[in-house]
């Protein structure tokens, strides 16, 4: 522990009685040099250094030892075939073919349908499946073709434009009206 640049070596050059001043901080400073050139690397070692792990790391590489392609991994392959199933259901969900499925069954019975090969066309096996399971499905699929499409809702507002009384405007029909030049009393706006 003699060479070590501690408070313990410090506190003996001090406490060292037969020491002048001059001598003791001659002794602190070759100490505390002796302490830096312990772990010192000059710039020039640590460049060489550097240089020689790209060179080894280049030499390996030129052996062969190239990285893997992660897409060739097992993990990879399950991951994307995960993502095609996933995404196939969520086409189907948005396709015709599943329309007369109430939302909350579609999984469920996305899932009790065979896709694979021999299987029976996907109508045949949905009907089978609204004969077990009526509850799955929408009473009237029928309404839901595209032929006959849902009525859109009818409003029908009073004679003249005018709310009917004690109805309120919303502040955007309000403003709407009187930038148009109608007169609009304030009494008339509500949430």
């Amino acid at each position: 522990m003699a060479g070590i640049f501690t408070r313990n070596a410090l506190n003996r050059i001090m406490e060292d009685e037969s020491l002048t001043p001059q001598q003791r901080t001659e002794q602190v400073y070759s100490l505390y040099g002796r302490a830096l050139d312990d772990g010192f690397i000059s710039k020039s070692a640590a460049q060489q250094a550097q240089e020689a792990a790209v060179e080894r790391a280049k030499a390996e590489w030129e052996k062969g030892q190239t990285v893997p392609d992660p897409r060739q991994s097992d993990e990879y392959r399950a991951l994307a075939g995960e993502f095609d199933a996933y995404r196939a259901m969520q086409q189907a969900r948005t396709g015709k073919d599943y329309g007369g499925v109430k939302p909350k069954f579609f999984e469920t019975v996305y899932g009790m349908v065979d896709r694979g090969e021999g299987a029976k066309p996907l109508a045949e096996q949905l009907a089978g499946i609204r004969e077990q399971y009526e509850e799955y499905f929408i009473e009237k699929p029928a309404d839901l073709t595209p032929g006959n499409p849902k009525p859109a809702p009818t409003v029908v507002l009073p004679t003249g434009g005018n709310p009917a009384p004690g109805a309120r405007l919303t502040l955007a029909e309000a403003m709407r009206r009187a930038n148009a030049g109608e007169k609009i009393d304030v009494g008339m706006i509500g949430k």
